[in-house]
Parts: structure tokens; C-alpha cells; sequence
């Protein structure tokens, strides 16, 4: 019996299925390989948050670690420590303080992340709390070293700030970051001569007083002042300054009685300086014109003329423009006089 021949079967074609499958797997794989990406950043957020909470709530023997463990993190970390600057518990500042000085201490000094962290930096710096800002003032030089011109006059400004600040600590504080060469901004601490707490002013003359790199940081008259400070310890170290600038014993006694706040003091400077033979009196007889006390310059006018110092055209200013009428008539008596006298 012959068998019957079975028919070719032709090969059906790929119907629209698995074309269907293909394209969805193309459309997916992106989505799943950003949703696995977002997973791992979320991850890492968590990690970080994890370590700020127990960073706040450790005690200072456990700071540390929580701390080292934020610097491990790496740049995701810095706008974390940041806020940490807020608190008001000046363990956690200092803290999240180390935890950035640490983590930017491995940067080389051409790295792209330094610049980018000063920027933060100075726009986060405005909402630190009084500890926070403390804290800070210790990484102010790195902040400067790789700041533009833009972020460092907004990072000096800081200084400003902490000089200001209700803390005695902070203040003092301030006066040692603007000492530091990398810092270099002692004329915002300036107003410190006057502060209300006999230590910042100590701190303030300490800084002020000498001239550094052959310039004075403020000008003589600022300094004179300080002579009449209350507190002892002001007084000795403003004069240490004025020597070391090379004002002579004469000069500061003589700036002692010019910058009294007694008038009756400043006019006993008259007697002395008609009474100095191998003086030049003149830069000290101007300043005395301009005094606030009208009988002072009314007196200034009077030993211009005495010693024949080099003052007619201030003399004939005074008599026309001094605010006191009397001192107006007398200037320009003793500079009609000054006149007849050459």
C-alpha cells in the first residue's frame, strides 16, 4: 500500500506580536534604567538624611563618626551640612564644620568643585544661626581660595556680619578671621574699638594697633581714642601699637590730649604745642582748627599765629565758613595778623 505524500507546509509569517513585544521593551528599557537610577539617588538621599539625623541626636563621642560618614558622601552631602549650620547647638555646627573642612581637604586646588562650593557657600551663609556662623568663619579661607571676585566681596561680608553678632565669642572671632592673611579685611572690624565689651575692644587694638606690611590698618586718630578707654589692658596695648608704628613718646603724649574727650583737655594741647621749640606744629594746630569745641579753635587760630605755622589759607577759610560766629571774627583777626607778620 502506497503511501499518501504529506503537503509542504510553507512557513507562516511573524505575525504582529512579538514586533509588538520589541518596541515595547525599547519604549521600557530607558524608564527602567532611569527608575533604577532614581532608586539608587533616593537610596543615597536617605543614607544622607539618616546621617544628619544622627549626627544631631548623637552624643559628642558618637558626633564624629555620623560626621566622617557625611564627609564619605561626598558633594550630594554639602546642601545637608549646610543646613546643619543652622542649628542652635553649637556642637552640631561644629560638627558638620569638620565634616566639609574634611571632604574638601581631598580636592586638589584646581577642582571645579571648590569654586562650586564657595557659591553655595555664600547663599546659604545669611540663615546660619549665631553658632553656625561661628563655625564657619573657620572655613572662610578656603571659601576665599577659590572664590570669584563677586562670591569673595559676599564672603567677607560675613565678617561684617560676625562683627556684629550679640555674641562676645563671635565678635572676638571675627577679629582673628580678619587678621588671617587669606582673609585680609581688618578695616570691617574697625567699629570693634568702640565695642561695649572690654575683651572684643582688647582683641580690636590687639589687630588694629600695629601697621602691617608697612600700612596701617586704620589711621592714627582711630587709634588716639583708645587711649581713653576705660579698661587698662586697651590703653597699654593701644600705646604697644602706636610705638610700633614709630610714634615717639612725645607724639602719643601729645595724641593723648588731642583725642580727650574733655575739652578742657584738648585745650591744654594748645599750651603745650606753644610751648614745644623743635615741633612742627602745624599738621597738629590744623586738626585743632577742625575741632568740635569752638573755643579749641578759636585757641587754634591764636597759636597759629604765636608759632607763625603755615595756616593763612586755613585761617581765612575758618573766617568765613567756621559755624561759630565768634570764631569767624577771631580766625580772621589772627589771619590778617598772620599776613602782617611775613
Amino acid at each position: 500500500m502506497s503511501q499518501l505524500a504529506t503537503p509542504q507546509q510553507t512557513p507562516t509569517p511573524p505575525g504582529p506580536e512579538p514586533r509588538r513585544v520589541r518596541r515595547i521593551a525599547r519604549t521600557l528599557l530607558p524608564v527602567l534604567v532611569l527608575l533604577a537610577a532614581a532608586g539608587v539617588w533616593q537610596r543615597e538621599r536617605l543614607w544622607i538624611w539618616y546621617c544628619a539625623e544622627r549626627l544631631e541626636r548623637s552624643s559628642d563621642e558618637g558626633r564624629a563618626a555620623w560626621a566622617d560618614r557625611l564627609a564619605s558622601a561626598g558633594e550630594p552631602a554639602i546642601p545637608t551640612l549646610l543646613t546643619l549650620l543652622r542649628h542652635d547647638e553649637p556642637a552640631v555646627c561644629a560638627a558638620a564644620k569638620d565634616a566639609l573642612a574634611q571632604m574638601i581637604s581631598v580636592w586638589s586646588t584646581d577642582d571645579p568643585r571648590r569654586p562650586a562650593f564657595s557659591a553655595q557657600f555664600v547663599v546659604a551663609e545669611p540663615r546660619f544661626s549665631t553658632p553656625g556662623r561661628a563655625a564657619a568663619l573657620d572655613l572662610l579661607p578656603v571659601v576665599l581660595g577659590a572664590a570669584t571676585p563677586d562670591v569673595a566681596e559676599k564672603a567677607k561680608a560675613m565678617v561684617a556680619t560676625a562683627a556684629r553678632s550679640e555674641s562676645i565669642d563671635v565678635r572676638i572671632q571675627a577679629v582673628a578671621t580678619a587678621l588671617r592673611p587669606e582673609v585680609d579685611c581688618l578695616e570691617t572690624i574697625v567699629p570693634l574699638l568702640a565695642d561695649p565689651a572690654p575683651e572684643v575692644r582688647r582683641a580690636a587694638v590687639l589687630a588694629l594697633g600695629p601697621a602691617r606690611d608697612g600700612r596701617p590698618s586704620v589711621a592714627d586718630d582711630e587709634l588716639l581714642r583708645c587711649l581713653h578707654d576705660p579698661d587698662l589692658e586697651v590703653r597699654q596695648l593701644c600705646e604697644m601699637g602706636l610705638r610700633s608704628r614709630g610714634r615717639s613718646p612725645r607724639d602719643i603724649r601729645l595724641g593723648r590730649r588731642y583725642a580727650a574727650p574733655d575739652p578742657a583737655e584738648r585745650q591744654k594741647l594748645l599750651i603745650d604745642l606753644a610751648e614745644e621749640e623743635d615741633l612742627d606744629v602745624t599738621v597738629w594746630l590744623e586738626r585743632l582748627t577742625a575741632d568740635a569745641d569752638p573755643a579749641v579753635r578759636a585757641g587754634a587760630a591764636r597759636v597759629a599765629v604765636e608759632r607763625r605755622a603755615d595756616l593763612a589759607s586755613r585761617l581765612e577759610q575758618m573766617s568765613r565758613t567756621d559755624p561759630d560766629i565768634t570764631v569767624r571774627r577771631i580766625a580772621g583777626y589772627y589771619h590778617q595778623k598772620l599776613l602782617g607778620s611775613r
